[in-house]
């Protein structure tokens, strides 16, 4: 399932089915399985498990301005959310679900975001594919647009850690032209060495949103030094 970019309303103000899996279908037409959003956490919850069957239970809400939406993992998979604070901006990559009333992200990844300028960046890529999905022709962005969408953060980045992360990276580093690496190369690529191609995707916007690698332009990787 390929991460789609969405703002919370996308998802909380869309139609959930689950006749070919579940997914919800937002107000603009735009098939959500799995996501990619942005948003402040606003709360926190935690409750242990116990002896009477309960279970590990962990969850944030998270305001990107459209709306809030809970993210929720259940025992072991509360590592995930386990170093999460609250008042931080995140990055939240996940598959949406949906209990009685309630549609809900079961997270993947959750990672925390320096630069608010990545929101704007989101919000540009999230227009991008509403657009692309009804069939307009999207002019292209001038340079001067494009930087303030670029990271200006100037903390260095912690090492880059696991082998495939090091792959993409220098991947990108040797192949990327001045006009960046497009997403889908980057996953055609590491899919024909046998990677699982939503792992290369999650990964990529995992090392974009930690400082490795700067989208610019968008859905387009590259680092630093192109």
């Amino acid at each position: 399932m390929t991460a789609v970019r969405a703002s919370i309303s996308d998802i909380t103000n869309g139609n959930f089915g689950d006749d070919t899996g579940p997914h919800v279908v937002s107000p603009y037409g735009v098939e959500l399985r799995r996501v990619v959003v942005v948003g402040f956490v606003v709360s926190k919850f935690y409750r242990e498990g116990d002896e009477s069957g309960k279970k590990k239970f962990e969850s944030v809400t998270l305001d990107d301005g459209t709306d809030t939406i809970q993210v929720k993992v259940w025992d072991d998979d509360a590592a995930v959310l386990e170093r999460v604070k609250e008042n931080i901006l995140a990055l939240v990559i996940g598959k949406v679900r949906k209990y009685e009333d309630e549609t809900y992200i079961i997270p993947e990844i959750v990672r925390e975001l320096t630069d608010p300028n990545y929101m704007s960046l989101h919000l540009m890529e999230r227009y991008k594919t509403i657009l692309t999905r009804s069939g307009v022709t999207l002019p292209s962005t001038a340079e001067h647009e494009q930087e303030v969408l670029t990271s200006t953060s100037t903390e260095p980045a912690a090492p880059v850690k696991g082998k495939l992360a090091k792959d993409i990276v220098s991947y990108i580093q040797l192949e990327a032209i001045d006009g960046g690496m497009p997403l889908k190369d980057i996953v055609v690529y590491f899919e024909k060495k046998g990677k699982d191609p939503d792992k290369v995707q999650t990964k990529v916007w995992e090392l974009a949103a930690e400082g490795h690698i700067i989208e610019k332009p968008i859905g387009h990787f590259r680092t630093a030094d192109i």
